[in-house]
């Protein structure tokens, strides 16, 4: 019975913690700020090359489309009648997140952000890859927290906010963890990682390696079957370790070096800075702070 009150007691003493305070208010605003100069400059690189991805004479062909009338406004660069006007689609993303650091109104702006970001997202949608179909998920999330919430005056409402922010990012989180779950569970159905052998097929294949690695490490037994090895059991142990204080920091330095590989051997730029980013959620709070900290006084 004693047993029983005391747990009873940390779960009303958990509940009121996830319900009265959100203890990561410093985190999202670096993650965010992050995330936003990662747009920002992604958009920038196709403005040269913009016509061929977005224009009337594009080279894409349609892959998404919805019947919700709810989503259309995230679908309109799949129309003919809006792909004349794509540069107001990338011109902008970049006034609204620049507006985003410089004006109020900020919830505003990373509306309008995300209603720019999923257009352009949709119309690319079949050279995307895992990593930037994560970032909108997560950016999507991100709306629904409001860091200041604790300033609220109604307390019902403030109430609502902490506990809607507490959730949101907790699920942020989780979608880390699950994305590299489904990524180890299928490595294990086949048996090339397994056997070790993975790496060998990222060499061989040209398109996806850098000469450097190929040259050097494809007759090499030891090397192809470490870096296998390595990956899998990082993606089969990082959802369980990245929660355990004595481990976490380990795993984040595992998955920083891993990240950088693949951005480096494998020239996925983008998803290695991604994933590298969102390791952001899993820093200390304290460290976070000193983070956004340095970079406000750059």
């Amino acid at each position: 019975m004693e047993m029983s009150n005391k747990m009873e007691v940390k779960l009303l003493n958990v509940i009121e913690h996830f319900t009265t305070v959100f203890s990561a208010a410093n985190t999202i605003k670096l993650f965010r700020g992050s995330l936003l100069v990662f747009i920002f400059l992604y958009v920038l690189q196709f403005l040269p090359i913009a016509a061929a991805y977005f224009g009337p004479s594009n080279y894409m062909v349609p892959y998404y489309k919805s019947n919700n009338i709810l989503l259309k406004p995230l679908n309109l660069l799949e129309g003919a009648q809006f792909s004349a006007y794509y540069l107001f689609f990338l011109y902008g993303i970049l006034i609204s997140i620049i507006a985003f650091f410089f004006f109020p109104l900020k919830r505003l702006s990373l509306v309008i952000t995300y209603i720019f970001l999923m257009n352009l997202y949709h119309k690319t949608a079949p050279l995307q890859n895992g990593g930037f179909s994560l970032l909108t998920m997560v950016f999507f999330m991100l709306l629904f927290i409001d860091e200041e919430a604790k300033k609220t005056q109604n307390f019902y409402w403030k109430t609502s906010k902490i506990t809607i922010a507490n959730f949101t990012f907790l699920a942020i989180k989780l979608q880390v963890v699950f994305l590299y779950l489904v990524a180890s569970y299928y490595k294990m159905q086949g048996e090339t990682w397994i056997d070790g052998t993975a790496f060998y097929y990222v060499l061989y294949n040209d398109m996806y390696t850098h000469p450097l690695f190929t040259n050097h490490f494809i007759d090499n037994t030891f090397v192809i079957k470490a870096v296998s090895w390595f990956t899998l059991l990082f993606q089969l142990f990082f959802p369980i370790l990245v929660w355990i204080k004595k481990t976490k920091n380990v795993m984040l330095i595992a998955g920083i070096f891993l990240h950088v590989m693949i951005a480096w051997v494998m020239g996925i730029v983008d998803f290695g800075i991604i994933m590298i980013l969102m390791y952001t959620l899993f820093n200390s709070e304290t460290f976070n702070t000193k983070m956004l900290n340095y970079f406000r006084k750059s």
